[in-house]
């Protein structure tokens, strides 16, 4: 998936990011989507369309900040 807003992240770093966690958290507080920053975003930080479109490996990330396993 291709960036919609050039303020988002690379999709290539999404990974490292929300690994990281420092985008992750900055991304809920404001309420914008990492990748194509649009509103209403869950804990990881992803808006309901770019989270539906993650790897495998992203969800399984992603997935540890919606449990709030990742903080």
């Amino acid at each position: 998936m291709r960036r919609a807003n050039s303020q988002g992240i690379l999709r290539q770093d999404l990974l490292w990011h929300l690994k990281e966690g420092t985008r992750v958290r900055q991304a809920v507080e404001e309420d914008r989507c990492l990748l194509c920053q649009s509103q209403r975003v869950n804990r990881a930080g992803l808006c309901e369309g770019c989270a539906a479109n993650l790897t495998d490996e992203e969800w399984e990330v992603a997935k540890e900040w919606i449990e709030e396993r990742r903080r």
